[in-house]
This record gives structure tokens, C-alpha cells and sequence, in this order.
């Protein structure tokens, strides 16, 4: 009588759950065989699912920056984003810098613009008492500034369009240097020196926190004219410009080309002597660098793989040697060459499979204790782990299929006479 699809329905789990098991006998009958020849898979995996989550973890810190910039910012610089040749960097270090009128002109001729702070930097020590700082950003800007940059004030006030206009000196502090300066008393109303120079400390800038290990927060702001007035004009700048809204940004970018190319006197057939760089390219030019890492990635994953799929080939060819006689005795009784073929494929898959749970268990201590040491965050991903262990137990099969379709083949006579 036919068999029913009922009944094989039945047959079929109970044949695959007999071949695991048999699989982990035969793995336990050799375990430190077993365990070397997953040694390559467990190398693959764990590169795979370690790489996956570190490289997640940055890219989450990264994104999360750029986004708290807004998206619809960016800043006009004489330098571009990526790297340049060593000529490349005299010539545009040579170019005229960006002055407080630019930023005025900026604002009044490009209805798509709502706002511009101009920026300049110095560096200077700051110290109150005894309690003192290294070398430090000094950022010179307009009020604008908060506007622009979506930043947040954590404690006191910006200071006033005017207090920037009559050179007031006062001070807004990054988090990190109000703790080194005041530690828990409140710092608004008090006075630091900026170098020999006294400032009134009228807020505190709401942190940002840490990228890579390094503080976002290790600045202090004054007004622009104040900078000029007392390190002097001719200081490298740039124009932070906050567009009406994100689909009014490429309008922006238009407008605010169009009258700098006048300003500085740019010929219609000569290049901008000045650069503009929006979020989109940072993440672009971040997305690059990262694309180099997962080639790599990929690449030392597959070779990996690859020697432990050519290890896996070899035991279960071993194997197969070995169990001759056992495979002529199974046949003997009523086994078919199918029924061989699937039990080689079960113990090839099920031994690449714990070596990618090996390797999973290995990759999620490593980023663990990488992030508990260095300052790089990690996330471990689903879809890796998931990945991972799909593409370890796939290449055990394939790898396996050889030895096993030469198992299948084997002749039962000859298999019992074998020694």
C-alpha cells in the first residue's frame, strides 16, 4: 500500500532527530578531533559576528552625531571634509578666511538661509585658583550659534546679541570644563581667566558625551567680536549656516555659493576658493571608509570558512574510511544509499553548526570585554548572530557533501569485507 503523506510527515522528523543524535555521538567519540577541525568555522564566525558589532556600535555613535547636528545645517570651510594632497592643502590654507561680514551678508541676501554664526578658535589655558586646564578650544561665535547647531544650554543662559556686540567678556563653559573648574558648585555668575584674561561665566552647555573616548564637550564659547578684539581678526574661521528647512537646503547651498563667489571675487570660470560641506557628505565619506572595513571583513571571514569547510571535508572523509564496515552492515539490513547520504550531511552540518556556536560565544566575550577596556561601544546584532550561524552549518554541508555522497556510493559487499 502507498504510504500517505500523513504518515511520512511522521517518518521524517523522527529520521532527522535520530541522525542529531547519532552525529553527536559520533562528534563526542572524537571530540578533539571534532573541536580542531571546527577551529576554522569558529575563527570565521567570530570574526564575522565581532566586526558586525563593533562596527554597529560606532556607526550608531556616528549617526547619532550627525543627527544631533541637524539635518538641515552645514558649514562653509576653507578646507574640504577628506583628506588632500600635501599641495592641495598649501594652496587652499592660502585662501582668504570668512569674516563677520560674510556671515551678514549671508543672512540678508539668502531667503533659503535662516540663520549664520560665523566661528573662529583659539587655544588657551583656562584656570580659576588653583584649579586649572590644559590647552583648550576657545570658540568664538554669534548667538546664532545655539540656533544653528541645535545645541542646549544645561545650566544659566547664552550670552545676548548685546553682549556680543559691545565685546562683553563672558563665557559659556563645556560640561568637562565647569567639573575641572568648579566640581559641584554652579559656576554661573563667577569669573575664570582665559589665559590672563577674566571672563564672567554666565552658562553651561548641555554635554554631548564621548566619541571614541574623547570628550565632545572639551570647549568654551565667547562672543566673535570679543575673540577679535583680543587674539586679533586675522584668525582661521568658518560660517555654520542653518537652512529654513531640510528641503530647502540644496536652495541654501545655492544661494549662499552664489553670493560668497561675488564677495571673494571668484572669476565665472574659476573654481570656489571655499568649501561647503553638509551632513549627507560626512555620512558619505564615513559610509566609504566603513564599506574598506567590511570588504576586509569579508574577505579574512570567507578564507576562514573556506579552511574550515576544506577541514570538515577532510574528517568527514576520514570518517567515511573509517566507518566502512559500519556502512556495509547498515546497508546490509535495509538502509538506503539516501538514508547514508543524509546521516554523512546531518554530522557534517551539525559539527560546522558548533563551531559557529562556538564562534558566536567567543565574538559576544570579545566585544564585551573590548568595550568594558577601550572606549569603542559594540552592538551585538541578531541579524549577524542569525547570519552567521546559517552560513556555518551551510558551509558544513556543502562541504560535506562529497564525503557523503562517497559514503551513499559505497558497495555493501565491499564494505563488509573491509579490514
Amino acid at each position: 500500500m502507498t504510504q500517505t503523506p500523513h504518515k511520512r510527515q511522521l517518518v521524517y522528523p523522527n529520521r532527522f532527530l535520530a541522525s542529531v543524535i547519532e552525529a553527536f555521538r559520533a562528534i563526542g567519540a572524537n571530540r578533539t578531533r571534532s573541536l580542531l577541525t571546527s577551529l576554522g568555522i569558529l575563527i570565521g564566525v567570530m570574526n564575522v559576528v565581532a566586526m558586525v558589532s563593533l562596527i554597529s556600535g560606532v556607526n550608531e555613535s556616528i549617526f547619532d552625531l550627525f543627527r544631533s547636528m541637524g539635518t538641515n545645517s552645514f558649514t562653509v570651510t576653507k578646507m574640504p571634509a577628506g583628506n588632500v594632497s600635501y599641495a592641495d592643502y598649501l594652496e587652499m590654507r592660502s585662501r582668504p578666511d570668512f569674516t563677520y561680514e560674510d556671515a551678514e551678508a549671508l543672512a540678508e541676501q539668502c531667503p533659503s538661509v535662516a540663520a549664520v554664526s560665523p566661528q573662529t578658535f583659539v587655544f588657551r589655558k583656562l584656570h580659576r585658583g588653583s584649579e586649572s586646564t590644559n590647552d583648550i578650544v576657545v570658540m568664538g561665535v554669534t548667538p546664532e550659534y545655539q540656533y544653528v547647531t541645535d545645541a542646549d544650554i544645561g545650566d544659566g543662559r547664552f550670552f545676548a546679541w548685546p553682549e556680543a556686540d559691545r565685546k562683553r567678556q563672558v563665557i559659556v563653559l563645556g560640561h568637562p570644563i565647569k567639573e575641572r573648574l568648579f566640581g559641584a558648585r554652579d559656576p554661573v555668575g563667577r569669573d575664570v581667566f582665559v589665559g590672563n584674561r577674566k571672563f564672567r561665566v554666565v552658562g553651561v552647555m548641555e554635554p554631548m558625551g564621548e566619541l571614541f573616548g574623547q570628550s565632545l564637550d572639551e570647549y568654551v564659547i565667547i562672543p566673535y567680536k570679543t575673540v577679535s578684539k583680543l587674539y586679533g581678526s586675522r584668525l582661521t574661521s568658518r560660517l555654520s549656516v542653518k537652512a529654513t528647512s531640510p528641503d530647502e537646503i540644496d536652495d541654501a547651498i545655492a544661494q549662499v555659493e552664489r553670493v560668497l563667489r561675488v564677495r571673494r571675487g571668484v572669476k565665472a570660470d574659476d573654481p570656489n576658493n571655499f568649501e561647503i560641506i553638509t551632513q549627507s557628505q560626512l555620512v558619505e565619506m564615513y559610509e566609504n571608509l566603513t564599506n574598506v572595513t567590511w570588504i576586509v571583513m569579508i574577505g579574512v571571514s570567507a578564507i576562514a570558512l573556506v579552511v574550515g569547510g576544506v577541514g570538515i571535508m577532510n574528517i568527514m572523509m576520514v570518517s567515511v574510511t573509517e566507518r566502512t564496515r559500519e556502512i556495509g552492515i547498515r546497508k546490509a539490513v535495509g538502509a538506503r544509499s539516501r538514508d547514508v547520504l543524509w546521516q554523512f550531511l546531518v554530522e557534517s552540518a551539525v559539527l560546522s553548526g558548533i563551531g559557529g556556536l562556538l564562534g558566536m560565544g567567543a565574538a559576544m566575550g570579545i566585544t564585551k570585554l573590548i568595550s568594558s577596556v577601550t572606549p569603542i561601544p559594540a552592538v551585538i546584532e541578531l541579524w549577524s548572530v542569525v547570519l552567521a550561524l546559517g552560513v556555518s552549518v551551510t558551509v558544513g554541508i556543502f562541504f560535506g557533501l562529497y564525503p557523503a555522497s562517497k559514503a551513499a556510493r559505497l558497495d555493501p559487499i565491499e564494505s563488509l569485507r573491509y579490514e
